[in-house]
């Protein structure tokens, strides 16, 4: 089954719709970005929804002791957007997803094994550490199908993410302006995103 990250938790309602909507965890970020939101935030966040749904807490070169405060505000994952290392990424003794961006050309493999302790998430390229809700050539990173478990983000919605699953295959799929209308989390496209990713693992 493929697992389904909403990304960009502002409030404890988006939290709760995402959840009631059947994603497998939820995102918060922690970089500068429109969606970012404060430690006092996260805690609150944290308490609205159930402890087995994991919260992922998105950095970008973040330092050590904002990761520290983050997981002591209730962050259970933590996800590198930057050029983190991977001695650092593991430093914490919690999982981690590092983010590899697509541009042109897909990520050499030597990258994704580099960061073996963590799950590799592809995103599309972009100078702010994120896709911008952009697409990438999802056949560029077919040929790394092979080196493990994978997320995939930049760009999906209702209307792509079939599509992606079916020709990659990931372990999990990452969204946020794809399930958003007005800048804000809709509570409608959370549920039409999360069925049209289980309608694809069903066809599969």
């Amino acid at each position: 089954m493929t697992r389904v990250k909403i990304c960009g938790m502002r409030t404890p309602q988006d939290a709760h719709d995402a959840v009631q909507a059947g994603a497998d965890a939820l995102g918060v970020i922690l970089a500068p970005s429109p969606r970012r939101v404060s430690l006092a935030e996260v805690a609150v966040i944290r308490q609205s929804f159930p402890a087995l749904v994991p919260l992922v807490g998105v950095f970008v070169d973040p330092g050590a002791q904002d990761v520290r405060a983050a997981i002591e505000a209730g962050v259970d994952v933590l996800q590198f957007s930057g050029a983190e290392s991977p001695q650092f990424c593991a430093s914490f003794g919690r999982a981690f997803v590092k983010v590899l961006h697509v541009g042109e050309r897909a990520p050499d493999p030597g990258d994704v094994r580099r960061y073996g302790a963590g799950t590799i998430m592809y995103d599309a390229s972009s100078a702010r550490g994120g896709g911008m809700g952009r697409t990438f050539a999802w056949a560029s990173i077919e040929p790394l199908r092979g080196l493990g478990p994978f997320c995939l983000a930049g760009g999906l919605c209702v209307e792509n993410v079939g599509e992606a699953i079916r020709l990659l295959r990931p372990f999990a799929v990452d969204v946020s302006s794809g399930v958003e209308r007005d800048g804000r989390k809709d509570r409608e496209l959370m549920r039409a995103f999360v069925r049209a990713v289980r309608e694809s693992d069903a066809a599969a």
